[in-house]
């Protein structure tokens, strides 16, 4: 798939809203966030995900986030939903998906400096994402 150049990215960023994936990974009722190293949301904790490309699949893009961000082959395991998060950098509608590891080993891309699983959100978690981890949870019954 063709990437952006950066002048069309600044040129779309000013006018579009992105539609974007998130993705939910649990271990022993635990979330797996990443601390961000990038705006918008420099050094807050997230949800790997990535932005859909033309002619991908959120499926598609879920599993491209999960091999990308964290080296991983994931399987999805349900839909939890869409979200959006509005800021001055940029307009993202996020579409959550709980996923389970088909293999791997975890390990962060460039985007992230550390990673770690939490049983409770940390205070510096991305405001849309916090939302979205709260229905995970109530969706699995956490």
């Amino acid at each position: 798939m063709k990437k952006s150049s950066t002048k069309n990215y600044e040129k779309f960023i000013k006018v579009f809203p992105f539609s974007c994936v998130d993705v939910l990974l649990f271990k022993n009722d635990a979330i797996l966030l990443t601390k961000r190293t990038r705006n918008p949301y420099k050094n807050y904790w997230h949800l790997p995900g990535h932005m859909i490309k033309k002619n991908e699949s959120m499926r598609q893009a879920v599993k491209r986030a999960g091999k990308n961000e964290l080296s991983l082959d994931v399987t999805i395991k349900k839909y939890v939903g869409v979200y959006e998060s509005l800021n001055s950098f940029r307009h993202d509608i996020s579409h959550g998906f709980i996923v389970k590891i088909k293999s791997g080993d975890i390990k962060t891309d460039f985007q992230s400096k550390e990673m770690k699983f939490f049983k409770r959100i940390p205070r510096d978690t991305i405001p849309h994402q916090k939302k979205m981890i709260k229905e995970a949870k109530r969706i699995l019954k956490i």
